[in-house]
């Protein structure tokens, strides 16, 4: 649901502002807006606050600081623990802050230079082993034994590499001469590797004709590979690279060590700087004059008391917090917060795939929620797979549950597993058909053997999955007040509903054949195109009766559920059948082998189009994404 939201207004004297500005970011309880000024600047009204003096130059020095912080805090390879980080910020909190910035040089020294070498190492490893590459590619063409000098280029080319091919051996013939080869092997339909040989008083000229030709080249300038053969160049190239190898593991080591020396105290201090930085720069959204300070912004309405208890314990008596009407302001300039029931607030981060939904509309979380793992058990239905996907969920969580977006992703997943074992329980699937029939297993439900029945399931999952988002829309719409918007829906809905009842009938289905639903899908049909064109006019009209067929393919499109889950098990139908067809000492081992990917399969392709019918069909029918997010002031130690 959409938490109802108060907006706030605070006024103070000019003299605690700074103090108040901290009291409301240790509460973490307001969303600030900019104060709306009436004449912008003028003496006799409120003005727009600029810092200045003292607390513009800590602005300025904050800001450097943060800028040092967010370059260097990516160079750790080690993150700390929040416990970590919490006893740090409490460091820095008993420090003076103008002592931050002389912290900051003893902190990021060492990591910056092992850095540097990590990636110097790097560096010549990847260039090492191009080169070594070029070489065992030309090797077959020139010979093991040739000997390489300062007198060789190893190059690559790319694209049209015969016409590239080509011009060099020209150019190489014309303005060298005879003493100069070219040997190239063709590693790939639009990729050569090539190596030229030439006297080394004609340097410069090739290096004129390989940049004028924009080819790329890899060069080791270095004694140790000076006069040697390709072969013990190569040899020497391996030799090097394990030793530069060494020493990579021996600077992510000390990388690591120093990372878990100093990267609480850069957390820490960043969280700091993050902090202070922000008490400065919101209070350039207030409005002041030369006595008083305003405030404005929003907090949920039943936090809105605690708000107020926590200004007045800090400033009893010198701080006025009130509630002020929002009657006239447009619903997308009021903040959306989300507030679900703990078992589907994980499905909030993807609705975050969109913005918020417009304050006062609906918030779908809970009916995407259902119909997301719903239609996802209905997919895959196999006890083993739900339980592969439960586990990989629990790995992912302890691998990255520190981000918020794969914790609740873990969650989600442990869902899906769950509605995919108890689904797996009706379809009597077990990694597939065959156990349940091998062991007794009982069957509820045989979607292999009743295809036809399954189709229709789906179709009916369709309808009530799409009129209950057209219901949503009309309603909608006249909540807000657009009429003529709730006509063109209703119209449509009516036309859908119309669709379906024809289609009822045309197949006999139920009570559906009598002549009465055959004259109420033609009168329905016929109010709905009526009420869509006085909506939109003759024009749109047309459209809108159009859509209603759309509408249909919208029904017809939860077919899919069908189709994906017959293809899984005709996957697994395979892999079972594996070990009799191909023996079981090869033929387990690959039946293994298809599960796995089966159950890989069975993560994304359904994930993608539970969500699909979700964001394509179901959503954009009736919501309303248009929102911002509550994003309230509070410190970042708080996060």
């Amino acid at each position: 649901m959409i938490t109802p939201m108060a907006r706030v207004e605070i006024v103070c004297l000019n003299s605690i502002r700074t103090e108040l500005v901290e009291s409301l970011q240790a509460a973490g309880l307001l969303h600030l807006e900019d104060v709306p000024l009436l004449v912008d600047e003028a003496p006799a009204f409120l003005h727009r606050i600029q810092l200045e003096g003292d607390q513009h130059e800590n602005l300025v020095r904050l800001e450097e600081l943060q800028r040092s912080l967010n370059e260097v805090v990516p160079l750790l390879t080690r993150i700390p623990s929040s416990k970590e980080v919490a006893l740090a910020v409490g460091e820095f909190e008993a420090m003076p802050e103008a002592e931050w910035p002389e912290q900051l040089p003893g902190l990021i020294e060492g990591l910056r230079a092992l850095t540097r070498e990590k990636a110097s190492i790097q560096d010549m490893l990847a260039v090492l082993g191009n080169y070594k590459k070029i070489l065992e590619d030309i090797a077959p063409t020139v010979g093991g034994d040739t000997k390489l000098g300062k007198g060789s280029r190893a190059l690559v080319l790319t694209g049209d590499v015969k016409g590239a091919v080509a011009r060099l051996e020209e150019r190489f013939r014309e303005d060298i001469g005879p003493e100069c080869r070219f040997h190239s092997h063709q590693t790939s339909r639009r990729n050569v590797v090539g190596l030229v040989t030439y006297p080394e008083a004609k340097d410069e000229h090739v290096t004129r004709i390989l940049n004028q030709e924009g080819v790329t080249t890899v060069d080791i300038r270095d004694e140790e590979y000076a006069d040697a053969s390709v072969g013990e160049v190569i040899t020497r190239i391996d030799a090097n690279m394990s030793k530069q190898a060494g020493a990579l593991r021996t600077i992510e080591g000390k990388l690591s060590k120093t990372s878990a020396e100093v990267g609480a105290r850069l957390l820490g201090l960043k969280a700091m700087v993050t902090d202070s930085l922000s008490q400065l720069q919101v209070q350039q959204r207030f409005a002041a004059s030369e006595m008083i300070t305003v405030i404005t912004g929003w907090t949920p309405t039943d936090r809105f008391a605690e708000l107020e208890s926590a200004v007045d314990k800090a400033f009893p008596g010198e701080v006025e917090v009130n509630r002020i009407g929002f009657d006239e302001m447009a619903p997308t300039d009021v903040p959306t917060q989300l507030r679900n029931p703990g078992v589907f607030r994980p499905f909030e981060v993807i609705l975050r795939l969109f913005q918020p939904p417009t304050y006062g509309t609906v918030d779908p979380t809970i009916m995407v929620a259902i119909s997301f793992i719903l239609f996802y058990g209905f997919i895959v239905g196999d006890v083993v797979y739900g339980a592969a996907v439960i586990a990989f969920a629990m790995w992912l969580g302890r691998k990255w549950g520190h981000i918020e977006a794969v914790a609740a992703s873990r969650t989600i997943g442990i869902y899906m597993g769950i509605s995919t074992m108890v689904f797996g329980v009706i379809y009597g699937e077990y990694c597939g058909e065959v156990f349940a029939a091998k062991f007794g297993i009982p069957i509820l439900f045989h979607r292999g053997h009743e295809t036809t029945q399954l189709l229709k399931i789906t179709l009916y999952a369709g309808i009530v999955h799409v009129l209950i988002a057209m219901v949503l829309g009309v309603k909608e719409h006249l909540r807000h007040g657009h009429t003529k918007h709730a006509v063109e829906r209703l119209g449509m809905l009516l036309g859908l509903i119309a669709l379906i009842v024809a289609c009822f009938g045309y197949f006999d289905f139920l009570f559906f054949g009598h002549a009465f639903f055959t004259y109420f899908a033609a009168v329905s049909f016929g109010v709905g195109a009526v009420m869509i064109f006085w909506a939109v006019g003759p024009m749109m009209g047309a459209v809108g009766v159009l859509e209603i067929m759309s509408l249909g393919g919208n029904i017809m499109s939860y077919a899919r559920l069908m189709a994906l889950g017959v293809a899984a098990i005709a996957i697994a139908g395979i892999a079972n059948d594996l070990p009799s067809t191909m023996g079981p000492w090869l033929g387990i081992p690959m039946a293994i082998l298809v599960h796995l990917a089966n159950i890989g399969i069975s993560i994304a392709s359904p994930t993608i189009h539970s969500l699909r019918l979700n964001f394509v069909e179901f959503l954009p029918k009736f919501y309303s994404p248009e929102g911002k997010g509550f994003n309230p002031f509070k410190k970042e130690t708080q996060t």
